[in-house]
């Protein structure tokens, strides 16, 4: 899908995290009585438990072959610890809190925190593309909380008032996460069209497009992620599921806001030469060359292109790359 419904779907999944959130809260007020931090902690920690968990599970769900149970367990429990930090920024900071401003503010403060916090557990799971990706999602989620705090603690006790606010803070977080990388992005990579049916039906409608930062080391390949062995992270970034793509077939990376893709070593012969076709427009693709605006892409039987609104240099197509 492209990167606007990827924002408007990952925002329906926060909201459904908060809605499912508010239940477990609802029933846990009345089953037992905690002190104010023990609130925060239990309903943080759930909250971020969701939304991490939820957030793994749909984007491999659009992105990749299959959802990996251990993907999203661990999203999952990086997500509740993510919570439990927030009760216990609370219990050593809410007391001074509460004494020196209003209870709304101390609302909205809370919430912020646990954005911003669920934001890092989030975006963790894109570290070994770029660590500054998971700083985006910290902007983003603390952005999103804090939104959502502010609705949430406007609305009042009434039961349906906080169902309707714990789902704001859920979809403000996921939005937050999701939006800013896409708004700080520094080109996108669209698939156009495949000679392999699985790809094309996958991809064709709506095109799939994949956000690339400066900073990024994205690899290109069709192993699916079943076969990664990682603990949480994906082995192939942008997945290509086309018979004449290798398992890791290519590395699309960005470097001082200049664009490069090269053959991932794993797709090279001896004497360097592609095992599976890697072309830039009507090039075969032996090294490492700059991509620019509009550049054509083919990965096998894969046409892909790139686009930036960056302005790039015109010198020194090639550089030494290093490729995972």
């Amino acid at each position: 899908m492209n990167l606007k419904q990827t924002v408007y779907f990952m925002t329906l999944v926060g909201a459904l995290a908060g809605l499912v959130c508010w239940l477990l809260v609802a029933f846990l007020s009345d089953v037992i009585s905690l002190p104010t931090w023990g609130s925060v902690t239990i309903y943080a920690a759930i909250m971020g438990a969701l939304i991490s968990g939820l957030t793994v599970a749909f984007a491999d769900k659009w992105t990749s072959e299959k959802v990996v149970p251990n993907w999203v367990a661990v999203g999952a429990l990086l997500g509740l610890i993510a919570g439990v930090l927030t009760g216990g920024l609370y219990l050593l900071a809410g007391a001074r809190l509460s004494a020196a401003t209003s209870p709304k503010v101390v609302t909205i403060t809370i919430w912020l925190l646990a954005g911003g916090l669920i934001g890092v557990a989030t975006g963790l799971r894109w570290a070994s593309v770029n660590a500054l990706r998971a700083f985006h999602s910290f902007i983003g989620g603390l952005f999103g909380g804090g939104l959502g705090g502010l609705v949430f603690a406007q609305l009042g006790e009434q039961p349906f008032a906080q169902a309707f606010a714990y789902m704001l803070i859920g979809s403000g977080i996921t939005l937050g996460v999701t939006l800013a990388p896409v708004l700080l992005s520094d080109g996108v990579l669209q698939f156009i069209s495949s000679g392999d049916p699985r790809a094309q039906n996958k991809y064709g409608s709506p095109r799939q497009e994949w956000v690339v930062q400066d900073g990024d080391n994205l690899v290109i390949g069709s192993q699916s992620a079943g076969m990664t062995a990682t603990v949480y992270a994906q082995d192939v970034h942008i997945y290509v599921p086309d018979a004449m793509v290798g398992p890791r077939h290519a590395v699309l990376f960005a470097k001082n806001k200049r664009f490069y893709i090269q053959l991932h070593p794993d797709n090279a012969g001896p004497l360097g030469q592609p095992l599976e076709p890697l072309q830039l427009g009507n090039d075969n693709i032996v090294g490492t060359r700059e991509v620019r605006d509009g550049d054509e892409i083919i990965v096998g039987q894969t046409l892909l292109r790139f686009s930036t609104r960056r302005k790039q240099a015109d010198y020194g197509a090639e550089i030494e790359g290093r490729p995972r």
